[in-house]
């Protein structure tokens, strides 16, 4: 129980740090630089690893409060409805040298309704939005030793937009992680993430990867913060039961102009789905998977161009809601 309420309070801090920052994952899973029957066993295990994947998320309707300058702004119903998808590029190796890049697309719907405002100069109305976030992470990874044990080096850029012109947000971190042991069952690293990013809460925070699979009941114990901790158990030839939490966060760009918001602004949500999931391997390389259960807001900010995560001009409190996801991924080519 001690170990469990350890594990629980590491992913929460860290749920409430990540914001909107692309991990290398070769910094955080370094074994999975195998063969290739290797690489498939691991992106079985962490999705982030997939050559491919397309999600549909559809969430309920979520109460909202929210403060301007430390005002009652409004508040109201908030539903929002997500279809995104990712593409990891096969490495570029050489020597102890990894270079890879990932293209994320993400298409929000976005709508308000009962809508009650506290400030009678300054509205918000009704709405529907409908928008496209796009982009790119350029992943570099170093393999080497300190004083004969392993040490994996990761650094990482990302331009972030809402078109193919511009550039609307640039993000930078660097990682390094400590591979400790390593047997047929059971893989544990530590680490440490440095974030360079305006709507990040804190600048370092922990990498802990941690799996160990229990022989006797085939039951796979997953920690990997600040991604997420799961259970999975495979139940047939090709199909896995799972339940956990995981992090997701996300941006949304907009133009406006009005007595609060002026120019360039964004709206950044760092969210903590928790629930159930199957997966079903088919086609060889083919994975389907279905889940649903709760989804919880750790922060939900709106950042005029230049604001930072302590002085965002609007602050949140979104309710916990349901929700359910469809994703079909490409394990590789």
């Amino acid at each position: 129980m001690k170990i469990k309420s350890i594990l629980l309070f590491l992913i929460v801090c860290s749920y409430s740090s990540q914001a909107q920052n692309m991990i290398s994952s070769a910094s955080i899973h370094p074994t999975a630089d195998t063969t290739t029957a290797g690489k498939k066993e691991f992106a079985i295990r962490y999705p982030s690893l997939r050559q491919f994947n397309v999600a549909v998320n559809s969430y309920g309707y979520s109460d909202f409060t929210s403060k301007l300058e430390d005002k009652n702004f409004t508040s109201g119903k908030i539903k929002t409805d997500r279809i995104s998808a990712f593409y990891n590029t096969p490495s570029l190796k050489w020597k102890s040298n990894s270079l890879s890049a990932t293209i994320n697309y993400t298409y929000t719907s976005t709508e308000l309704k009962d809508v009650i405002n506290g400030l009678p100069d300054q509205q918000l109305m009704v709405l529907t939005s409908n928008k496209s976030t796009i982009d790119v992470a350029v992943n570099y990874s170093r393999s080497d030793s300190i004083f004969s044990h392993p040490v994996i080096y990761s650094l990482v850029a990302r331009g972030i937009s809402d078109n193919l012109n511009s550039i609307r947000r640039f993000n930078f971190n660097g990682s390094f992680s400590l591979p400790l042991k390593r047997t047929a069952t059971t893989f544990f690293s530590v680490g440490l993430l440095v974030l360079i990013d305006p709507s990040s809460p804190i600048p370092v925070e922990p990498i802990i990867n941690y799996y160990h699979k229990f022989v006797s009941s085939g039951l796979e114990l997953i920690v990997d913060i600040p991604t997420g901790i799961n259970l999975k158990k495979q139940v047939a030839k090709n199909a896995w039961v799972m339940i956990g939490s995981n992090q997701s966060s996300y941006s949304i760009f907009y133009d406006k102009n009005n007595n609060y918001l002026d120019g360039k602004i964004s709206y950044n949500t760092i969210e903590l789905k928790s629930g159930p999931a199957f997966e079903y391997l088919f086609a060889k390389n083919i994975m389907l998977s279905i889940g649903g259960g709760l989804n919880s807001f750790f922060s939900s900010r709106i950042f005029n161009e230049g604001e930072k995560y302590n002085n965002a001009s609007i602050i949140a409190d979104n309710k916990t809601v349901p929700y359910v996801n469809f994703n079909l991924s490409l394990l590789s080519f």
